[in-house]
């Protein structure tokens, strides 16, 4: 038989951290977006960079940030739900 439980204002805080992060790497992506737009690199190392940018780096960040969301979203539901069962 498996145990179902949780401290409920530490669930909350995880909560909070997995949307903070969350931003913090959406904030770093519209930041490294915004940067590599606006420098002058011409190349194949330019080219190669933000080829691998575009197709790897970018589509990672963002799904680590959309994971995070899901984290949170994941750990206030189980928050919510121990706060119905307990009272």
């Amino acid at each position: 038989m498996s145990v179902i439980g949780g401290e409920i204002p530490q669930l909350h805080s995880l909560n909070g951290n997995f949307q903070r992060q969350s931003a913090t790497v959406d904030s770093l992506l519209r930041e490294l977006r915004n940067e590599l737009a606006n420098t002058y690199w011409r190349g194949g190392a330019a080219d190669r960079f933000r080829s691998s940018w575009s197709g790897e780096f970018e589509p990672a960040l963002t799904r680590l940030s959309a994971a995070l969301q899901d984290a949170a979203s994941e750990v206030r539901r189980r928050a919510d739900a121990l706060e119905q069962v307990g009272g």
